[in-house]
C-alpha cells in the first residue's frame, strides 16, 4: 500500500514549483526588455526639475546609484517609488526620469503630492527614455562609474532593490 504525501509537503512544493517559475519568467523579461546606455551619456550633464546639474558618472563613481525611469500614469510604479524614496533617503543617489507624465510643474505637484524628495528628469515626449532603449515602467537602472552594472523593470520591492545593489557592488 502506497503512503500518500501529507497535504503540507504537496502545498510547498507547489510554492516552490511557481516561485522558480515566476522567478525564470522574470529573468526572462528583464533581459528581453534590457536598456543599453547611449554612448556618452555618462559624461553629459543632465539638468533635473530644479535645474540643478547631474552626471551621472560622477553620481555613480563612489557607489552605486539608481536610474528610475517611471510615470506618474504607471500602476506598477505606484508600488515601486516608495521602495526608491526609502532607498534615496538612506543616502543612494537617485536620478528619476518622469515618462509622459506632462510639464514639468505637472511632475513637480506629482511628487510633492507623493512625498518624493529624490531628483528627477522631465521626459515629456519619451525621447531620453527612447536613447536607453525603455519598453516599460517602471524600469531601474543601477549604475556604477556611469555604466549598467545591473537592471529590473516591473514590480520590485525595497529588500529586492537592496539585493541587487548588494551585487552590483
Amino acid at each position: 500500500m502506497k503512503k500518500s504525501t501529507p497535504l503540507v509537503i504537496r502545498f510547498l512544493k507547489n510554492i516552490l514549483v511557481f516561485g522558480l517559475l515566476f522567478l525564470g519568467l522574470s529573468l526572462v523579461m528583464d533581459w528581453y526588455r534590457k536598456p543599453s546606455a547611449p554612448a556618452q551619456l555618462a559624461q553629459s550633464v543632465l539638468y533635473d526639475l530644479d535645474n540643478q546639474p547631474k552626471v551621472l558618472a560622477q553620481l555613480s563613481h563612489n557607489q552605486p546609484m539608481i536610474l528610475y525611469f517611471w510615470g506618474s500614469w504607471c500602476g506598477y510604479c505606484d508600488y515601486t517609488s516608495p521602495a526608491i524614496q526609502s532607498l534615496h533617503e538612506d543616502g543612494l543617489p537617485v536620478l528619476g526620469v518622469a515618462l509622459k507624465s506632462g510639464s514639468d510643474e505637472e511632475v513637480k505637484t506629482f511628487l510633492q503630492q507623493k512625498g518624493y524628495s529624490f531628483a528627477s528628469i522631465n521626459d515629456p515626449d519619451g525621447s531620453f527614455s527612447k536613447t536607453w532603449n525603455i519598453q516599460a515602467t517602471p524600469t531601474i537602472i543601477l549604475l556604477k562609474d556611469g555604466q549598467i552594472a545591473h537592471h529590473t523593470t516591473g514590480l520590485t520591492s525595497y529588500w529586492g532593490l537592496k539585493a541587487r545593489l548588494a551585487l552590483s557592488q
